[in-house]
C-alpha cells in the first residue's frame, strides 16, 4: 500500500522549531501530529493538520532515553484523537542533515504506544515520524495485527515545495 504524507512547510518549520527547544530534564522533545486521512487510487493520503507538543511537565526524568513521555502525555494525545476524530503520528527530531531513521529504541517504544490509539480511533491509521534538519521518514500502522508500513512519500506544500521519497 502506498502512503503519502502531506504537510505544509509552515507546519514542519513550526514542529522543528518546537522540537529543537531545550528541556529541563529531557535531552530532546517529542510531540504528535494530528492528521486527516483520505483514500486514493494508489493507497492513502495522510494530511497533517496540527502539531500537539508535549507539555514540559509531561516528560519524565529518564537519563536512559532522549525523551520519556509520562502517562499524562499519552492520555492527552488519546483524548485529542478521540475528541477531534483524527489520526495521530508521534514525531521527534534527530539533529543531523540527510535521511533520518528510527533507532532500535524508537522502534520498540513506538510499537508499544502507537497501538493505544486504536482504543479511541480504530478507524484510522496511526504512526510515527522522525525528522532530520532537512528530511523526514515515517512508519504507519493500520491495525494491531499488522506490522508498520514505511511511508512512501512526503510532500511539504509551500515555499519551497519539497518532496521526499520514504523508500530511499
Amino acid at each position: 500500500m502506498n502512503i503519502h504524507f502531506k504537510l505544509t512547510t509552515a507546519l514542519i518549520h513550526a514542529i522543528r522549531a518546537d522540537l529543537a527547544r531545550p528541556h529541563e530534564v529531557a535531552a530532546e522533545r517529542v510531540g504528535f501530529i494530528s492528521c486527516r486521512v483520505a483514500g486514493t487510487n494508489e493507497g492513502i493520503a495522510v494530511l497533517a493538520e496540527a502539531y500537539q507538543p508535549i507539555a514540559d511537565e509531561d516528560y519524565l526524568d529518564d537519563p536512559c532515553v532522549g525523551a520519556m513521555m509520562g502517562p499524562a502525555a499519552i492520555r492527552k494525545a488519546l483524548q485529542f484523537a478521540y475528541g477531534e476524530r483524527v489520526a495521530m503520528f508521534h514525531v521527534h527530531l534527530h539533529k543531523h542533515r540527510g535521511s533520518p531513521w528510527f533507532s532500535g529504541l524508537d522502534l520498540r517504544e513506538n510499537a508499544k504506544f502507537v497501538p493505544d490509539f486504536w482504543n479511541v480511533r480504530p478507524e484510522f491509521p496511526h504512526g510515527a515520524i522522525v525528522l532530520s534538519s532537512d528530511s523526514v521518514a515515517g512508519l504507519c500502522w493500520f491495525s494491531r495485527a499488522m506490522k508498520p508500513i514505511r511511508i512512501g512519500n512526503f510532500t511539504m506544500v509551500g515555499t519551497p515545495m519539497q518532496f521526499v521519497r520514504g523508500d530511499l
